[in-house]
């Protein structure tokens, strides 16, 4: 008896977290269709509904890369790129952080509206950005 084929739900379940190209499709998943356990990619605004906000620093990138958050929330860098170091610097001047490696966190409450511009200034490349609604 031939095997049934392989449906996209299966294919994921079967990449689990690994992040595993392929599948037969060339198309993007929305945020509704990504599993909870996967990270939104790096060009797509997150919108956080209270608590605190977390982007995470994979492959060199901030994921995600846009966050919009309110006035008085806390967001939390968590570098996960092992024992490649990164920072997080405000271009703006209100915040920079010392180099961490894996594992390890900075977080940043901001205290007025507006879009702030941030970096890595070990990876120039490395930029982030945060709208702060009130």
């Amino acid at each position: 008896m031939p095997r049934p084929p392989i449906t996209a739900l299966a294919c994921l379940a079967l990449a689990g977290a690994a992040a595993v190209g392929g599948c037969g499709s060339s198309k993007k998943a929305d945020s509704t269709s990504t599993p909870a356990a996967a990270t939104p990619p790096a060009t797509q605004p997150a919108t956080a509904k209270g608590g605190v906000v977390n982007i995470a620093m994979k492959n060199i990138q901030f994921v995600p890369a846009a966050v919009k958050v309110k006035v008085g929330q806390k967001i939390v860098w968590t570098n996960d790129d092992g024992q490649i170091a990164h920072n997080v610097t405000d271009k703006g001047g209100s915040f920079a952080s010392n180099n961490f490696t894996g594992g390890q966190t900075f977080s940043y409450t901001p205290k007025k509206a507006g879009t702030i511009d941030y970096e890595c200034t070990i990876h120039p490349n490395q930029t982030g950005t945060i709208t702060v609604t009130k």
